[in-house]
């Protein structure tokens, strides 16, 4: 029998019209006569066919040839696709046929299907291709082999990296010969037509089991995207409720295609036109509170408002959605779900909790002498700016009599690609690694602040002229005290070495100091590779001068 592909799609509820799975497009098209709709009696418990044929215009490869090449005569073809959806012990499946899926209603089928049964059905040491998107990087990757590998070996790190589609040989004991899987499920094997029933019991088995929880892929349960339409406008809607009623769920964040810190920030929408030196709720809130209108928002006005960052450079203001912004968790019965660069995920319960119990013991008040707090500026209509990152730096390296290495780069010449920043500030008496940022409110920011810690910790783990270099680093910017003191410091070792991120915050409306779920994420996995080369980890939080909320202007 010749290997035949089919592609299942699993609805989320039984609709007794199976017309009614369908985009509205397309149940629009079931009364044009070029459709087919047939029922197919004897067919799983009930069954329908929908043929939907375009209208007859030349193929779009023909149609150039035709203008370059005058002889050639153009001729019309029909555009063809077919869905069929059956019924099968009271769950209905589609199989879609070529651009068939396009005529199905996303929000009426399962967007987990196909990775769910891929996941129970493949053989883990034999997966082809992997697509995944990292949160901490907000980067999307494929993985491919020529040959089949194991789950481990396609760089799949943490939580943070999402599986959004795997495919490769599926186990002995299924049948077929491989699976594709995503929102649906490809699968190819020598099927006919009338196997179609029987393989879809055998898959609604496999999307019902949990035995991938006993196998390497139980971490695509720590973290799962949200993709379910219906589900997403629920969330949405519970969001802006929770903003209604001023609960502290969520705060503002910077989003990831951002990367320029802003130094001013402002609202679109609620009428108010002061600029602000930080990104709070809070003053969204108030504003739209002012103008009587904090008990109209709702999903769309979360959509239709924007936030606009002045940059700390010459380069134009930038502009995005306040939705876009949110950051934060909400609990829905005994679900969890957070909202990070305006997508929602769902988050297993006893991986928040490992995740924050990591977060806790990372954070530290702080001992002696506290920082001095960064400045704001207040211009003569009230607009708030923040002073610059690296010129804070320089007055805390001052205070502190620490070594200044902000945007200093350090490049060991024996070893290729060994450039790195190694911190911001370097306490050499107190043996610790100082790396400083002026927000907690942005996920991806915040990742890289903490990869850029645990690199340089590596670095100087692994490459011992690494500390050489520093200490030439010290003597060229005329730190020769520093430098001096450094090269006492290490004779007898580089053992008993911290790392410390210093964040820049205002306290939440609790009054207490946090950071993104996602990041938390990121720190606590930064966090396990560093004390496994013996550093010491330390969060603390410096806080800024306590922000007024200005007049609200019309």
């Amino acid at each position: 029998m010749t290997k035949q592909p089919f592609t299942f799609y699993l609805a989320k509820e039984r609709i007794d019209d199976f017309a009614g799975y369908l985009t509205q497009n397309a149940a629009a098209n079931l009364a044009a006569p070029t459709t087919q709709r047939i029922t197919v009696d004897d067919f799983a418990d009930r069954a329908e066919i929908f043929i939907f044929r375009g209208p007859p215009s030349p193929p779009r490869w023909l149609r150039g040839l035709s203008r370059a090449f005058p002889p050639v005569r153009t001729f019309d073809t029909f555009s063809g696709a077919g869905v069929l959806l059956f019924e099968k012990k009271d769950r209905v499946l589609a199989v879609t046929f070529s651009f068939g899926w396009m005529y199905l209603d996303d929000d009426k089928f399962a967007s987990d299907f196909g990775i769910l049964v891929a996941v129970n059905g493949l053989d883990q040491s034999k997966l082809r291709r992997l697509e995944r998107t990292n949160l901490g990087d907000a980067l999307k990757g494929v993985s491919q082999s020529a040959f089949q590998r194991e789950f481990r070996s396609f760089g799949i790190e943490d939580a943070l990296d999402l599986v959004q589609k795997v495919s490769g040989t599926t186990r002995d004991d299924i049948d077929g010969d491989s699976m594709v899987g995503s929102r649906s499920l490809k699968i190819t094997g020598e099927f006919g037509y009338g196997d179609i029933p029987d393989l879809a019991d055998d898959l609604l088995a496999l999307y019902d089991s949990t035995s991938y929880q006993d196998t390497a892929f139980k971490i695509i349960d720590s973290v799962k995207p949200i993709a379910d339409g219906v589900k997403i406008r629920e969330l949405n809607e519970i969001a802006a409720e929770r903003i209604r009623n001023k609960q502290d769920s969520f705060e503002l964040g910077l989003p990831s295609s951002e990367t320029a810190e802003g130094i001013a920030f402002k609202f679109h929408g609620p009428g108010l036109r002061n600029f602000f030196p930080d990104l709070l709720l809070r003053h969204y809130v108030a504003a739209m509170e002012s103008k009587g209108k904090l008990s109209t928002i709702d999903a769309e006005t979360l959509e239709s408002h924007n936030i606009e960052a002045i940059l700390d450079d010459d380069r134009p203001s930038i502009k995005w959605k306040l939705r876009k912004s949110l950051i934060g968790s909400i609990d829905v019965g005994s679900e969890r779900f957070a909202i990070n660069q305006g997508n929602w995920f769902q988050i297993d319960d006893s991986f928040r909790v490992s995740v924050e119990n990591s977060y806790s013991d990372t954070v530290m008040s702080w001992e002696g002498d506290q920082p001095t707090r960064i400045k704001t500026t207040y211009d003569a209509d009230g607009n708030g700016k923040l002073e610059r990152e690296e010129e804070y730096n320089k007055r805390l390296a001052r205070q502190f009599n620490y070594a200044l290495l902000d945007q200093k780069e350090i490049t060991v010449p024996s070893v290729s690609r060994s450039g790195f920043e190694p911190c911001d500030l370097l306490d050499v008496d107190g043996r610790r690694f100082i790396h400083v940022k002026k927000s907690s409110r942005t996920s991806s920011v915040l990742n890289h602040f903490f990869k850029q810690g645990s690199n340089s910790a590596r670095q100087f783990k692994r490459i011992p002229a690494a500390w050489t270099q520093l200490i030439e680093n010290l003597r060229e910017t005329q730190q020769n005290d520093h430098a001096n003191r450094l090269l006492l410091a290490i004779e007898n070792g580089t053992a008993g070495w911290n790392v410390e991120y210093w964040i820049i915050d205002t306290p939440r409306n609790n009054g207490e100091f946090n950071i993104p779920f996602f990041s938390k994420i990121s720190l606590r996995d930064e966090r396990l590779d560093m004390v496994a080369m013996e550093y010491g980890v330390r969060l603390r939080f410096i806080q800024k001068e306590p922000e007024p909320i200005q007049r609200f202007q019309h």
